[in-house]
């Protein structure tokens, strides 16, 4: 089955192969020019598709590698004589190419079937009051946590908190950055917290939360948070859409 040599391409790259089924492999990579092809395609779309095409970079990426490993055909066939056989070899190749990617396609969306955290962490800037003698640490909390450096931003959140103890946005984006270092109890623990509260913040750590499960492939746990949020709430939109693909 095509999906074997998938799962024996997969497992030569993230070096999961014994020394000997390794060696195998990379001679019949030397022999075998269709096989090394097909390995060749299977890494594009392998660095392509499994993070689902998160900037028009990576999808610009794929379609330049792909051009190229057509053009290596081109290039192979022009040296060849037989002009006729030429070109009915090379629409032939091109279909088992085509075929090749529409296969490893659906591969990957078999494979990676359920979202991901990554394509539902869209994070609000974070923009606080000045609060007087803060102004300096608000500063530095809202850089770096808008240059996406956690760990300082937490540290510089947990100094205004001790200013502001009730301001429930500094402890929400503590959590965030909870959240992102994979402090996942941590963050669960504000989330819930401000959740059962009455702030204006309150779905929002709803949704926090779920994403907390998301990222932890806790799906079930997740689906079931954001069954929560109400209709009325900013967040209901994408918690039906996330709901809609898990």
């Amino acid at each position: 089955m095509e999906e074997l040599k998938y799962i024996e391409f997969e497992n030569y790259l993230k070096n999961e192969l014994t020394e000997i089924e390794k060696k195998a492999f990379e001679n019949k990579l030397q022999s075998d020019a269709d096989f090394k092809q097909e390995f060749e395609i299977y890494k594009a779309l392998e660095t392509s598709l499994s993070s689902k095409f998160k900037n028009e970079e990576g999808e610009k990426e794929l379609r330049k590698t792909l051009t190229n490993l057509g053009n290596q055909y081109i290039n192979e066939e022009k040296g060849t004589k037989k002009k006729s056989k030429v070109i009915s070899l090379f629409n032939y190749k091109k279909l088992m190419v085509a075929a090749s990617i529409a296969l490893l396609i659906g591969f990957f969306i078999f494979k990676n079937g359920n979202p991901v955290y990554s394509d539902f962490a869209n994070h609000s800037n974070l923009e606080l009051v000045v609060r007087g003698d803060s102004n300096e640490i608000l500063l530095k909390a809202q850089e770096a946590f808008n240059a996406k450096n956690y760990k300082t931003a937490f540290a510089q959140l947990t100094i205004l908190e001790t200013d502001s103890p009730n301001d429930i946005e500094i402890q929400l984006y503590k959590g965030i950055c909870l959240l992102e270092m994979d402090k996942f109890s941590q963050a669960e623990t504000i989330f819930d917290k401000i959740s059962k509260g009455n702030s204006a913040f309150s779905n929002k750590s709803t949704w926090y939360k779920a994403l907390s499960y998301l990222k932890q492939e806790q799906f079930e746990a997740c689906k079931n948070t954001l069954k929560t949020i109400p209709e009325s709430a900013e967040e209901y939109k994408l918690a039906k859409k996330l709901l809609q693909k898990l």
